[in-house]
């Protein structure tokens, strides 16, 4: 088998976002009048919201078309009189099933992908922000009317780095066995798990996440599109951070707790994860940071000294749909792609996120041209240093 064959790569990429798009300013208006705060509390809320780097979010949930009040999920709520988790999760089930087939089916709708949704063998699904059974992945694959032999795995509860693990195991799958056509969802309804009240946290949260969906196709770099190649994935945890991003299912929803000291560990995670996924080679020309919120994306700017154009794109989907979890960064790659084509060059790149653990995932990718000559070798050296994908 040719070397070129056995080289796993993103062919296309979808996104997709529920109906009701919010305003950030919006938003922090609601929550101030909902909970009713003093001029100093009001102060704070302003601040945390002024300093999110957020314009506009989307959620699932209608009252957010108009911010209503009365909403059960107005935050000035006392905890009782909100939604329960089973209300939740008949939202989840209604709402998710749909976002995830419009994201797959936007990723499936380039020209060249002929036959797309005969063609699927794989069928990787991503959530943390809901459960039921028969799954998200059954649903998904009726949805799409994908073949009732797809093989079918859910990467569930891993959080906004999710979609690195569900990638890990499509270029796996892709390397042992060249014909496989992977499809990978991501989908994160994480405005159903809003909290009432006016702590810190509870504010802090309620600031930053939205929901979206986002899938992307895996498979052998061949005659195409233009892709991604999925050069190398490194995981890596930082020992003795378990209490700094937590995820707990709740009477009333999932509860999410979030350390100020997150951006300070991951900056340290980080500088660690790179080294040892570029091993030596040249630091990349382009970056897809995760926004999990704007301190982490201002952190690894300065650790890695990366210039504003590097970090154009993370602060651009942060500003237009906020921390949407696992499928951000597939966002963040499909708005990197469309500079990367308007370049025409190959390009070596890193996309990297966090997660509870606290953990990084990181992958070093390689951008090629659809007018360029298909991988080989001599065009891409590093990928020498990956003989699991040489067949």
């Amino acid at each position: 088998m040719r070397f070129a064959n056995t080289v796993p790569a993103i062919v296309s990429i979808g996104t997709a976002v529920p109906p009701y798009r919010i305003a950030q300013a919006d938003v922090c208006t609601w929550v101030s009048e909902s909970l009713g705060l003093s001029p100093s509390q009001q102060r704070l809320i302003n601040r945390l919201y002024a300093l999110s780097g957020i314009e506009t979010r989307y959620s699932c949930i209608p009252e957010a078309a108009d911010l209503n009040p009365n909403s059960r999920f107005a935050p000035g709520r006392a905890l009782a009189e909100t939604p329960t988790t089973a209300e939740r999760m008949m939202i989840y089930q209604r709402e998710a099933v749909k976002l995830g087939v419009l994201a797959a089916q936007r990723a499936l709708a380039l020209p060249q992908l002929t036959n797309a949704m005969e063609s699927i063998t794989h069928l990787i699904v991503v959530s943390c922000t809901g459960f039921f059974a028969p799954g998200l992945d059954l649903a998904i694959a009726q949805g799409l009317g994908l073949q009732p032999t797809v093989q079918r795995t859910l990467v569930g509860f891993m959080g906004c780095a999710a979609a690195f693990n569900a990638l890990r195991l499509a270029s796996q799958i892709v390397a042992g066995q060249p014909e496989a056509q992977v499809l990978v969802v991501c989908v994160e309804l994480c405005t159903l798990h809003l909290q009432p009240g006016n702590d810190r946290l509870a504010l802090t949260v309620g600031s930053l996440f939205a929901d979206g969906a986002a899938a992307c196709l895996v498979g052998a770099a061949g005659s195409g599109g233009d892709l991604l190649l999925l050069n190398r994935l490194h995981s890596q945890i930082q020992p003795d951070t378990e209490e700094v991003m937590s995820w707990q299912i709740g009477d009333h929803g999932f509860v999410m707790r979030l350390s100020p000291d997150v951006p300070r560990h991951a900056g340290t995670l980080a500088s660690s994860a790179l080294a040892t996924l570029l091993k030596g080679q040249p630091a990349p020309s382009f970056w897809a940071i995760h926004p999990g919120g704007r301190a982490i994306v201002d952190r690894l700017a300065e650790l890695l000294q990366l210039s504003p154009a590097q970090t154009a794109a993370s602060y651009s989907i942060l500003r237009r749909y906020g921390n949407m979890s696992s499928p951000t960064i597939l966002f963040v790659l499909r708005e990197l792609l469309d500079k990367l084509q308007a370049d025409g060059s190959p390009a070596d790149g890193v996309a990297v996120a966090f997660g509870p653990g606290l953990v990084t995932e990181m992958a070093h990718l390689t951008y090629v041209p659809a007018t360029a000559q298909r991988p080989n070798a001599a065009q891409f050296p590093q990928l020498m240093e990956f003989p699991e994908y040489v067949a």
